[in-house]
């Protein structure tokens, strides 16, 4: 018996080429229309958040009400929106109610250079122009915090920054012509890092110090440590 169904006619490599650029088109399209989709939603929602408020107020979660900083991922959020950070050495809060571990060292790099305000006994010290600092806890208790002041990376920075400061907290010239001296000596030594510091001071019932950092490339960071 002879078959009536007419054989399907194979489809020509132009034709195929099209049939392609078709489907390729479409596929482009749909993925061009999520993105924007995706997109819209993503501004729709920066629009109401609180990070293109003018004046954003902190919750429960980013700050304490005595305005002390918190340091964990909320807390970060809102100080690097706010653009500063309070750290209280004088009656700061337990680690645990600051976001931070019981014991330990946090290292915090911020997203923009900040202005960070450190409480003390006396007036509160300010450093401005901060991308980075750390935190240390033991027994629940905030103990100390070092900070990389904006003067850090050249010497001349650095000297200006500790001379500005020495005078209030008191470092001597001569601590300062020693620290100079130590610096000087330590950049010369190429292939070795080495860290050359000031004598821990007394000053606004916390203990201060001062240390400069010279990598074995020759680069120079100045780190304040302040203590309870």
């Amino acid at each position: 018996m002879t078959s009536s169904v007419t054989p399907r006619r194979a489809e020509s490599p132009k034709a195929r080429a099209a049939r392609k650029n078709r489907l390729l088109t479409w596929i482009t399209l749909s993925v061009a229309a999520l993105i924007c989709a995706v997109v819209g939603v993503g501004a729709y929602a920066m629009t109401q958040s609180w990070w293109t408020e003018e004046s954003p107020v902190a919750a429960a979660d980013q700050q304490l009400p005595n305005g002390q900083s918190r340091f964990d991922g909320a807390g970060q959020d809102f100080f690097n929106r706010q653009g500063r950070v309070t750290v209280d050495l004088r009656t700061p809060a337990s680690a645990t109610d600051l976001g931070l571990p019981a014991s330990g060292t946090t290292a915090i790099d911020t997203l923009v250079p900040l202005s960070v305000d450190v409480r003390t006994n006396g007036d509160d010290i300010s450093f401005s122009g901060v991308s980075r600092f750390e935190l240390v806890t033991t027994g629940d208790e905030l103990t100390r915090v070092s900070i990389v002041p904006a003067a850090s990376g050249s010497w001349t920075g650095i000297s200006s920054d500790l001379r500005g400061r020495g005078a209030e907290w008191g470092w001597s010239d001569a601590d300062l012509v020693a620290l100079a001296d130590g610096v000087g000596v330590a950049a010369r030594d190429d292939g070795v890092a080495s860290t050359v510091s000031l004598p821990s001071v007394e000053s606004a019932g916390l203990g201060i110090a001062a240390e400069v950092n010279v990598s074995a490339g020759g680069a120079l960071q100045l780190v304040y440590v302040l203590s309870r």
